[in-house]
């Protein structure tokens, strides 16, 4: 049963016309509230999961200074995913030089409406890698609260922090290049992803620069876990010895490893073999044996920016600019053969 406005007065030790007021946003001439009051009656509502007569009045009128953070899927805030991890770091750590809190959405997407009660919980919310069917995402846009998406096709509408995932795959490329590599195989990424789609058009533009023609054979779909860049490249040693790639540019570091693992397996050696490029450039990198070559997104930064931009718009202030877009580089380690150790 949904919860009334008497019963959060009840709890809160409050009138029922200073709930509302908070809750709704209704204007009362003689009604005071103090903070601590309407903190109290904020918390109780947000216990009973209250959904506000008026959110947008609501989202209006109440400031709490917190904001929410969704990662691409709930497991992400405890699987220790290197990129997962690094995206919750560099919020956290903005959020708190902004001396804002931080509200993780850790209930699945059938939960999404207590999450954000209509706005009050939230000032605005952060989303990394959110797929176009996210119900959070269709919420708090139908609920205009204010949000930044981390990694997403631009679009109108929209306000989005990505990195040059074009630079990054024919930068990767362009090295492997330099080192006299030409059969160069691609581990792609999931393609309903715009990093996936970035990375892998670099390589190809890379590819058609030098006038190698392209062979479809080294270009494997795979995925951004380690076991999807294991069998990719088992496919890939599975091919004749002449057909072979002497070079790997995997989609990301997780990947790369299940490369690694797989090409050892086989009696082979990185990079003697066969070189590695990742992508991400986490701290799990340099972890890899050997450490892993890996284009640079600049996550915290990236990451940084969305807390700045999203606390912005929350104040009525329109960003700078809707789509920012900040520049890569290459970390170079063993596991290209550039370096030995």
């Amino acid at each position: 049963m949904a919860a009334s406005i008497r019963e959060i007065a009840r709890l809160a030790g409050a009138s029922p016309a200073a709930v509302s007021v908070t809750l709704n946003g209704t204007k009362g001439k003689t009604i005071r509230i103090g903070p601590a009051t309407r903190e109290r009656i904020l918390s109780i509502a947000s216990q009973l999961s209250y959904t506000p007569t008026n959110p947008e009045a609501s989202t209006r009128h109440v400031h709490r200074k917190v904001i929410g953070l969704v990662l691409p899927y709930v497991e992400a805030f405890t699987d220790q995913n290197p990129f997962c991890v690094n995206s919750i770091n560099g919020v956290m750590s903005e959020i708190i030089h902004q001396h804002y809190n931080l509200m993780l959405f850790t209930r699945t997407s059938s939960d999404s409406s207590h999450f954000v009660l209509g706005g009050a919980q939230v000032d605005g919310v952060i989303m990394v890698l959110p797929p176009e069917d996210s119900s959070v995402l269709m919420r708090v846009e139908s609920r205009q609260i204010p949000y930044v998406s981390i990694i997403r096709e631009p679009m109108v509408g929209a306000v989005t922090v990505n990195s040059d995932d074009f630079a990054g795959g024919k930068l990767a490329t362009e090295h492997l290049l330099s080192l006299g590599h030409r059969r160069i195989a691609h581990m792609v990424g999931d393609t309903r992803m715009v990093t996936a789609r970035g990375r892998k058009a670099g390589y190809l533009h890379a590819l058609a620069n030098a006038g190698i023609p392209v062979q479809e054979s080294l270009i494997i779909p795979a995925g951004f876990d380690w076991k999807f860049g294991y069998a990719a490249m088992k496919t890939l040693l599975a091919l004749p010895k002449s057909e072979r790639p002497t070079a790997v540019f995997a989609c990301n570091d997780l990947c790369a490893e299940g490369a690694i693992r797989a090409i050892n397996e086989c009696g082979l050696r990185v990079p003697d073999d066969i070189a590695l490029i990742g992508y991400d450039d986490t701290w799990f990198a340099a972890m890899t044996q050997p450490a892993l070559t890996s284009v640079k997104m600049p996550l915290e930064e990236m990451c940084a920016e969305a807390v700045r931009m999203v606390i912005a718009m929350s104040e009525g202030n329109r960003p700078t600019t809707q789509h920012l877009m900040l520049p890569i580089s290459l970390t170079v380690r063993a596991s290209c053969g550039a370096i030995r150790t």
